[in-house]
């Protein structure tokens, strides 16, 4: 079997690219890679793709023979499923290699926002012992918190057992997954929204202007997942929320960043959640399972679905 790589990220080392294509070697794959916005004809069986470029169709003209293309990202907008399947490809992507990250990440946002520790640590900055304020911020415990969590994915289960673990009070919405709550019902109830779902038709722009008047005064908002889920501008002049922690954004990097991040209550990062040491290997290592249980005739782990 062809195994075309087409492109690399940043955190994805020589040596982790390396172990990509001896593992896969090994499986009886030939491996190539291929660099550049368009991609070159090929007769590769798999493309192994990451987020920077756009697998249309006419991507898919260039690879006649593809059956399988696997994102090395858990997001998965720049696949054109509709391309894929006129063409009978199957489609993956690879959200274990992120997965605890972006939980541990979302994690450390909601306990700092909750706990109040953005404001305190302006007032340190400044020279404030912010100490005699304490009565008049609002600063809860996880325990008995209400969470929602947007999404039941992979990504998504693990971040309602996360927050279960710490004793709140989780509940989960997902039109795709039975047994989960109504989006409406979902963030009327909540303490703290976390988004761990993923942009979709349906999915775009869920947090708008309605969606936050619905929040609980108070309520803290978390996006780790993708930044199109959130319209920004209707964020920008909610005033009722009690923190927000954003991780993606509509744009990259968003022009309003400072102003996002001046508020009392917030933490801004730079789509950093996902990233940990050991990453590029971790992406390697997902990738040859992916393909290896393709190859055994199990189908991709994790189906774009």
């Amino acid at each position: 079997m062809k195994v075309l790589r087409w492109g690399r990220s940043a955190y994805e080392t020589d040596a982790a690219l390396a172990l990509e294509v001896a593992e896969l070697t090994a499986l009886g794959c030939v491996v190539e890679h291929h660099e550049g916005a368009t991609l070159r004809a090929t007769d590769a069986q798999v493309l192994v793709t990451t987020s920077k470029v756009w697998v249309d169709a006419a991507a898919l003209e260039r690879a006649p023979d593809v059956e399988l293309v696997l994102t090395t990202t858990s997001g998965h907008e720049h696949l054109d499923s509709a391309a894929a399947a006129a063409r009978g490809v199957a489609l993956a992507r690879s959200p274990l290699a992120r997965r605890d990250a972006v939980v541990d990440t979302a994690l450390a946002m909601g306990l700092s926002l909750l706990r109040g520790v953005p404001g305190l640590q302006r007032r340190a900055e400044a020279g404030v012992w912010a100490r005699s304020s304490l009565p008049t911020r609002r600063m809860r415990l996880v325990r008995g918190l209400k969470v929602g969590v947007v999404g039941y994915g992979v990504i998504g289960r693990a971040a309602v057992a996360a927050w279960s673990a710490l004793g709140a009070d989780v509940a989960w919405c997902d039109p795709g997954v039975e047994g989960g709550i109504a989006w409406e019902q979902l963030r009327s109830q909540s303490d703290l929204i976390t988004l761990h779902c993923s942009l979709t038709d349906s999915s775009q722009r869920m947090v708008d202007a309605e969606a936050l008047a619905a929040m609980r005064p108070g309520a803290i908002l978390l996006n780790t997942a993708r930044g199109k889920l959130v319209d920004i501008d209707a964020l920008a002049a909610c005033e009722h929320l009690g923190g927000v922690g954003l991780d993606v954004f509509p744009e990259e990097p968003p022009v309003a960043l400072a102003a996002l991040a001046a508020r009392e209550n917030a933490l801004m990062l730079p789509h950093a959640a996902g990233y940990h040491e050991g990453l590029g290997e971790a992406v390697a290592e997902e990738v040859v399972e992916t393909i290896r249980a393709w190859i055994a005739g199990e189908g991709a782990p994790h189906p774009v679905v």
